[in-house]
């Protein structure tokens, strides 16, 4: 008996999302942000940002940005809870009001089909909606969607916050698949190749959007795809590389674990928004970076460090080993994303780089299904500037 498409998408934990876009005439260079959680250190970053932005549109107005709440949190520490409840608020009535005054129009069912230019290469997504039924961020899951590394419950707090009452969902989150002879992304770049040679009606598929992004962070462009058969073969794949996945590990949360448990967190206590949008990723894409995630310690003292620990900053042990260390020395930790960035900020007086040359990417999945999930933040999917931009959105229902 075949399945039907809903049957097919429901195996492989997705769903077509009804996507939301910015309309005609808004600024698309001004209106897509990068991920709130980079830069948290560089507070001038974000200023630029708004500085660009000014009153214009854009998703800048509709997140908190790590190095704001870090910022906000050191001169309002006694009264930390109240700015952060206003922000939130003022967050979720922005969100209202973009879908109010049609800043974000309704497109219909689709996946995206991204194109992301970052350095000298191109990254390729897939936009899609997970089944947050099908994702498990806990240490031992058996689910079909894991966490990579480790969830740290304090770092859902403010994320759950702003989920609860929100009416948009926009996705920074980056989902990898194990595709060694990448079949999806070959099927993906013949649907659009094939979008071409069509007679204008004849199909549903279009380029979406084709624009610089701020800040020097490359270029990006969506394709929509929303005819049926399309997505059906797209599926169809997905289905393969699940028959073909060890342990029923079919899809890794690589970027944006914290927001996507938050989510999922957010599902169980209200019903809301049981599908999330993320950007699946290839593991082996020539256009995807992987980095380790350095240590900045704060307020430390380095000889005190160094004889309770044993730790030599220049030459430290495996990252793993190194955060267990880091734990039980119980101080403050930034996570940067840059290495470069993170030796500059290292110079500071009472902070500390910890930095790593590289990260192994190929036995990530083989390392999730053996240790359950890496320690948090092991590792980075490209520079700061390459991470995922917010631009298309689904409401949460």
């Amino acid at each position: 008996m075949n399945k039907t498409l809903e049957e097919k998408l429901n195996e492989v934990g997705l769903k077509i999302p009804r996507i939301l876009f910015p309309r005609e005439g808004i600024n698309l260079s001004k209106f897509a942000c990068i991920a709130a959680d980079q830069f948290t250190q560089d507070l001038a970053y974000w200023e630029r940002v708004k500085k660009y932005v000014g009153s214009e549109p854009s998703t800048l107005n509709l997140i908190y940005p790590e190095a704001y709440m870090e910022h906000e949190l050191a001169i309002n520490k006694d009264n930390f809870e109240n700015v952060l409840n206003k922000r939130i608020v003022e967050i979720n009535n922005n969100m209202n009001k973009y879908i109010d005054d049609g800043i974000y129009e309704d497109i219909g069912e689709c996946f995206i089909f991204v194109e992301r230019k970052a350095r000298s290469v191109n990254r390729r997504g897939l936009i899609v909606a997970v089944d947050l039924e099908k994702y498990d961020y806990n240490e031992g899951a058996k689910s079909l969607m894991r966490a990579t590394e480790r969830t740290v419950k304090e770092r859902l707090k403010v994320r759950k916050q702003i989920r609860e009452n929100a009416s948009l969902d926009i996705p920074h989150i980056l989902v990898l698949i194990n595709d060694k002879e990448d079949k999806l992304f070959k099927k993906v770049e013949s649907i659009k190749f094939a979008t071409f040679f069509k007679m204008a009606g004849e199909s549903n598929n279009d380029i979406l959007y084709d624009f610089d992004l701020m800040e020097d962070s490359g270029y990006i462009k969506g394709y929509k795809i929303a005819d049926k058969p399309d997505i059906e073969e797209i599926v169809d794949i997905l289905i393969e590389l699940k028959n073909d996945a060890k342990d029923g590990l079919l899809y890794a949360v690589g970027d944006g674990n914290h927001s996507l448990a938050a989510a999922k967190d957010i599902y169980e206590k209200t019903g809301r928004g049981r599908y999330a949008l993320v950007e699946l990723v290839n593991i082996h894409d020539d256009g995807l970076a992987f980095f380790p995630i350095h240590r900045l310690l704060i307020n430390v003292d380095q000889n005190d460090f160094v004889k309770k620990t044993g730790v030599d900053p220049n030459r430290p042990p495996a990252l793993q080993d190194l955060q267990k260390i880091l734990d039980d020395y119980g101080c403050k930790i930034d996570y940067i994303h840059g290495k470069e960035e993170c030796i500059e900020l290292g110079k500071k007086e009472g902070n500390i780089a910890i930095t790593y040359d590289k990260f192994s990417y190929e036995t990530l999945f083989d390392d999730v299904i053996k240790h359950g999930s890496l320690c948090r933040k092991s590792f980075s999917m490209g520079e700061a500037k390459d991470k995922r931009f917010y631009l298309e959105a689904q409401k949460i229902t």
